[in-house]
Formats: C-alpha cells, sequence, structure tokens
C-alpha cells in the first residue's frame, strides 16, 4: 500500500508540474500559459501558484474538469474524446494569445492525455473531423494510429502550435498517456 502511495503521488499533475517549474528560466519578457488536455486546469493552477503570476493563459480541459478560476488565466471546457465546436473556440483563443509575441517572451505550454481531442484547429470542417474522428474510435483504433491520422488534419498538431508560438520561446511540460512516451505522439504533438 505504500509503494502504491507513494506512486501515486509522484505523478499527480500538480506535484509534476511543480517539479519542472524548478528549472523554468524565462527569458524576462511576457510568461503566456496555454494547457490542454484532462489535467490542464489542475497543472495550470499548480503553475500559476508557482509562478506567482502569468501575462495571459488559457487552458481547454474536459468538460467539469475546471474547478474554479485561475488568476490572469481563461478557461475552458470541451468534447473529448470527440472534438466539438467549444474545443475548436479555445484552441483559437490560445492561438490569438500567442500571436505577436517576441523573442523575449515565453509560452508555458502544459499538455496532458486528451490533448488530441481538446486542442483543436482543424484544416478539415469541425463535422468531418468529428466523424472521422468517431469512426476511428468505432474501428477500435489505438492512440498512435488515432493520433497519427489527426495530427494530419489539424492546424496546431504536429508542431504545428510551437511554431506559431516564435520566435517566443516554448516551455512545454508534458504528462504523457502513451507507452514509451513518444512526444510527437502525446495529444498529437502540437
Amino acid at each position: 500500500d505504500a509503494i502504491i502511495s507513494a506512486s501515486l503521488r509522484a505523478v499527480l499533475p500538480d506535484k509534476a508540474v511543480r517539479r519542472a517549474l524548478q528549472t523554468f528560466q524565462p527569458r524576462g519578457g511576457r510568461v503566456v500559459l496555454v494547457a490542454a488536455g484532462k489535467a490542464a486546469w489542475q497543472m495550470a493552477r499548480a503553475a500559476v501558484e508557482t509562478l506567482g503570476r502569468v501575462d495571459g493563459g488559457v487552458v481547454v480541459t474536459k468538460y467539469g474538469h475546471v474547478k474554479g478560476e485561475i488568476p490572469g488565466v481563461t478557461c475552458y471546457e470541451a468534447g473529448h474524446p470527440v472534438p466539438d465546436a467549444n474545443g475548436f473556440a479555445a484552441t483559437q483563443k490560445a492561438l490569438e494569445l500567442v500571436q505577436g509575441l517576441t523573442a523575449g517572451d515565453t509560452v508555458l505550454f502544459l499538455l496532458s492525455g486528451g490533448g488530441s481531442a481538446l486542442f483543436e484547429q482543424p484544416l478539415v470542417p469541425g463535422a468531418e473531423l468529428q466523424d472521422i474522428t468517431g469512426q476511428l474510435l468505432g474501428c477500435g483504433a489505438d492512440i498512435v494510429e488515432m493520433n497519427t491520422i489527426r495530427k494530419r488534419l489539424s492546424a496546431v498538431k504536429g508542431g504545428r502550435f510551437a511554431r506559431l508560438c516564435a520566435p517566443a520561446q516554448v516551455y512545454s511540460i508534458v504528462l504523457s498517456d502513451i507507452l514509451g512516451d513518444p512526444l510527437d505522439m502525446i495529444a498529437s504533438g502540437p
């Protein structure tokens, strides 16, 4: 019981974020926060508590996962495992937040499982993406198969979100829900 209890405490999202931020060195400009996934609210709250403040932020998480306000951060709830219009709108808010950043600014990007459905700006009509996601779920596709396809249909996956943050530094804290922790597959590698 002690081993199991210690193991669970070691992987709690808020504790993991606090540990990761021990080495966080923003460049001195603005620090904006973007968090996506089922643990996004918990991660964002821990980050803001640890840092003291951020210069703006967007959280997109699953329905029922926002547990209160976070200073300087706007929280959105959206569909999971099938993306929905709320997720598309929240992702648009995140894209607006990172527009116009400079090389002196930092994006603190917090990512957890569920981010593929929740953090989405589709390159195809939303209804088509929902249909494709439903078909993949229905045929038993595993997470790697699903995220391989999702990356091809998204304006933020496959490294595209990181490119949109340029020239700002992106500091990511990623909680993996995929065996082997392949960064390009966790939330489809935004």
